[in-house]
């Protein structure tokens, strides 16, 4: 592309990014940006219409490169957005992903808004290798409960992973925004919408055990619960302390003396095993799921299934070697 032509649109946007985000992460999510606003909003004077009015003219057709050049340039509505966006992601904080609102997850296509917490790729990275392992055991159909579910991601990445009717996924949250998306997320992606439902429900309410025995049998919990420790919120950056719902992040209230993190994830260890899940015949699948913050974290999430029943744990590293993922089995 012509300097001119970048100049006058990219060059200044790029050098706003790069104050806040540094040079490679600039480009990346100003190419980002440019890439979706051109997909979500097309420029309505198309090659070929500039082709016809050239010679309607009389005037040359535009050579290729001409052409080339012109697709490149925005409209004045996709330079408004553009200049909006990156204004709302150096000014406000605001995440590349609510201003993008939409990101793929596994074979699943999110919205994603704010204040729902935005799918992380640690997140994709274990649903993808549990579906694998679910994929590999061929049990028949599994009835999972995705507790915390957000924006659906862990359901629908699951759903849309594997064979149809193999798995009935029941997603559920305590927050209305959540539920809204995840519905929205459930009507996107059309192969999930046999196996996943979605509704509010508050975890921590009592009988919410007998509640869901009152629907079947289960055969597991999975969860992408609130780990964030109160000291570990206190140093996140704006652009997910000014965004993202705090109940999604830290368990309880953030100003709370669970240091730990780990309330909830004992909490579903409990609701694991009110459910019967600690109970039966020993399957080469396990019965809870839960992600975690790190290797801090590990022991009391195996103490908390431990004392529930599940005697068998295992603990899963992302890419970046952080332990992850916590699994309880129960083996008889």
């Amino acid at each position: 592309m012509p300097r001119s032509v970048l100049n006058n649109t990219v060059i200044p946007l790029l050098r706003q990014l790069t104050k806040k985000l540094g040079p490679q992460q600039a480009k990346n999510e100003l190419r980002w940006m440019a890439d979706h606003v051109r997909k979500a909003i097309p420029t309505k004077l198309t090659a070929e219409h500039a082709t016809s009015a050239r010679l309607w003219r009389d005037q040359p057709a535009p050579s290729a490169e001409e052409t080339e050049v012109a697709s490149k340039r925005f409209s004045s509505v996709q330079w408004a957005w553009l200049r909006q966006a990156v204004h709302d992601r150096v000014e406000t904080n605001k995440p590349l992903q609510y201003i993008l609102g939409t990101q793929p997850f596994g074979n699943a296509s999110l919205l994603t808004r704010a204040p729902v917490l935005i799918p992380r790729w640690e997140t994709e990275e274990w649903v993808l290798k549990l579906s694998d392992m679910i994929r590999a055991e061929n049990t028949g159909l599994l009835n999972i409960l995705d507790a915390c579910t957000g924006s659906g991601c862990v359901a629908l990445g699951l759903a849309c992973a594997l064979p149809r009717e193999s798995v009935h996924i029941t997603g559920v949250d305590v927050s209305h925004d959540a539920c809204d998306l995840a519905i929205e997320n459930l009507l996107r992606n059309k192969k999930a919408k046999q196996a996943v439902e979605f509704q509010r429900l508050d975890l921590n309410e009592q009988g919410v055990a007998s509640e869901l025995k009152s629907r079947g049998m289960w055969d597991m919990v999975v969860a992408n619960p609130p780990y964030v420790t109160p000291n570990e919120y206190a140093e996140l950056d704006p652009d997910v302390k000014d965004w993202e719902d705090v109940r999604a992040l830290v368990p309880g209230d953030p100003m709370d003396v669970d240091q730990s993190g780990l309330s909830f994830v004992v909490r579903l260890a409990q609701l694991a095993r009110e459910l019967g899940l600690a109970d039966g015949e020993s399957t080469n699948l396990p019965r809870l799921v839960v992600e975690i913050g790190g290797a801090h974290q590990v022991d009391g999430a195996r103490q908390a299934m431990h004392d529930n029943g599940f005697n068998l744990t295992e603990v899963w590293k992302d890419m970046a070697g952080i332990d992850r993922v916590v699994l309880g089995y129960h083996k008889t």
